[in-house]
């Protein structure tokens, strides 16, 4: 009899201690597919943070979620099915899921259109034997959640690229200062959008910005579950539209002081014809400082709504684009 209690204590042990390995693995790879969002993200990215405080609240945020995680993705899933027919169709999930649905379908040589089994969904982590298979999971998750914040950033860079095109416009760029944040140089206007573009972040609504990004990191779990995190192969097309974003963005904040200027300069050009007696240099320099500094006052407003709009959008891209598994 203790023979055998032996022996059912050590199954257990051993069942214990697997169980024990496989939930430690998960909770690190989820922490690291956070800690990339939190090194390149706006917001949790900036040097006023000191890394260990941005380590805290990786693994604070590891462990609120990682039971979440490896508890409703299933729940999720059958939420999804609407027919309760046990099977998940490509019509029935949100578009960051149709990715995965598509995924598992053609590896398991089944039509999207009838549906994917719900057991297919399932997680299939498990501790690497080797250290070659841990480093692979671990560049996946940090690389999903580094771009995840990359693109956020790539975006709010166009603020600072309007800044500076308004300050050479107005006169104001060689006031430049050190953007710490950004480990750069940046003008008096690009670090005030800056930190306006931040401000805004934390106050987008209906949810605010650091709050959207996490809950579109949370749902790239059941897109990409933990320890299947990849990289698609159109990641330099995601990382190219954005800095078209971004330029594109930079361009609708500094067009109204850039009209302003064009006709500024315009005017001048009449009036030096007509009256060469006045001194340009002396005379449009401080016009076109005026001119521009009252127009970028009456324009500020609409920098925030720009963000405000963009922002969504761009992490909605982002959001489908890591998770298409192509």
């Amino acid at each position: 009899m203790d023979a055998i209690l032996d022996q059912l204590s050590s199954l257990a042990s051993r069942d214990f201690v697997r169980l024990a390995n496989w939930q430690f693995y998960a909770f690190l790879l989820i922490v690291i597919r956070i800690g990339g969002l939190m090194t390149a993200g706006p917001l949790f990215s900036q040097s006023s943070i000191p890394v260990n405080v941005r380590a805290i609240i990786a693994l604070g945020l590891g462990f609120i979620i990682t039971p979440v995680v490896l508890q409703t993705s299933s729940q999720n899933l059958v939420a999804y099915d609407a027919n309760h027919d046990g099977l998940v169709s490509l019509d029935e999930v949100p578009v960051q899921l149709q990715g995965r649905v598509q995924h598992l379908a053609e590896s398991r040589h089944l039509d999207p259109e009838r549906g994917i089994p719900l057991a297919a969904f399932r997680s299939q982590v498990a501790v690497p034997a080797q250290l070659s298979g841990l480093l692979g999971d671990v560049l996946g998750e940090f690389s999903l959640g580094f771009l995840l914040g990359l693109g956020v950033t790539i975006l709010m860079s166009g603020l600072q690229l309007a800044g500076q095109i308004i300050d050479r416009q107005i006169g104001l760029e060689f006031g430049s200062i050190i953007n710490p944040d950004l480990q750069g140089g940046s003008s008096i206007t690009g670090q005030m959008f800056f930190l306006l573009g931040g401000a805004s972040l934390l106050l987008l609504e209906p949810i605010n910005g650091h709050l959207l990004m996490l809950q579109a990191m949370v749902e790239t779990f059941d897109a990409m579950p933990v320890g299947e995190a990849v990289l698609f192969q159109g990641t330099h097309e995601l990382l190219t539209g954005l800095i078209h974003k971004s330029l594109l963005l930079a361009v609708q904040v500094a067009a109204p002081v850039m009209v302003a200027m064009s006709l500024v300069s315009v005017a001048m050009g009449f009036l030096g014809h007509s009256v060469p007696q006045i001194n340009q240099l002396v005379v449009g320099f401080p016009i076109r400082s005026l001119a521009g500094v009252l127009i970028l006052s009456l324009s500020l407003s609409g920098v925030g709504r720009v963000l405000v709009d963009a922002v969504p959008e761009v992490i909605t891209t982002l959001q489908v684009a890591l998770t298409s598994w192509q």
